[in-house]
């Protein structure tokens, strides 16, 4: 987060510390892991959240999975479900789009009148997982037309879920068969709709690849 000509750099120490933790032994099997200021993340769900800071790099809702210390490569927990898809190829024109008040369907509406270059849609979602009533007609056009579409929650902390049962909120989106994925961005979450659709997942099968539960 500091370059080499500034005061408290922490560029070598950052690749020190990854060094030693990827030569520990602890470390096999956990996946892609982030290791910065002295603390080890999963890949999948650690986050840029300051645009300067040396402790930048933060898990939302879920924390740190291990740490490094001067002497030693500590893990106290572990990512629990992880699937690895072999893909040869990325598709495109997955979209991504963050709900706000007053959010008209205007984009949805683009979506749904061209879906022939529409292969997804992932949307970051007001509180729990709830969107203005207005998108709604033009959202099942979307679904209607087998584009499937995710929603993870806009929020920093905490996971998407169908607690809300109003108009545009969870209950009814999850009904309209929006797959909620839980814990991830929105950003991640693009990326893992974009692997399952590569690797060919579609219907049940594709919304229980992305959705992000543990069993």
């Amino acid at each position: 987060m500091r370059s080499a000509n500034e005061i408290g750099s922490d560029g070598l120490h950052n690749f020190q510390t990854a060094i030693r933790t990827a030569a520990s032994d602890q470390a096999y099997g956990k996946g892609v892991l982030v290791v910065m200021n002295d603390e080890i993340h999963t890949a999948r769900y650690v986050t840029k959240t300051h645009t300067t800071n040396v402790s930048t790099f933060r898990t939302p809702t879920f924390g740190p999975i291990g740490i490094v210390s001067k002497n030693n490569v500590t893990f106290f927990e572990e990512l629990l479900n992880h699937r690895a898809l072999p893909i040869n190829h990325v598709i495109d024109h997955v979209y991504l789009l963050k709900s706000y008040a007053g959010m008209d369907a205007e984009l949805l509406e683009f979506i749904a009148s061209d879906a022939s270059h529409a292969n997804g849609l992932v949307i970051e979602a007001l509180g729990a997982g709830n969107l203005p009533p207005r998108v709604l007609e033009n959202l099942q056009k979307i679904i209607d037309k087998n584009i499937p579409v995710v929603l993870v929650s806009r929020c920093f902390n905490g996971v998407a879920e169908d607690v809300y049962d109003y108009e545009g909120g969870g209950v009814q989106l999850k009904k309209m068969g929006v797959t909620f994925c839980r814990g991830l961005n929105g950003q991640k979450a693009r990326i893992k709709l974009l692997v399952g659709l590569s690797a060919g997942l579609s219907g049940q099968e594709l919304a229980h690849f992305v959705d992000n539960a543990i069993s």
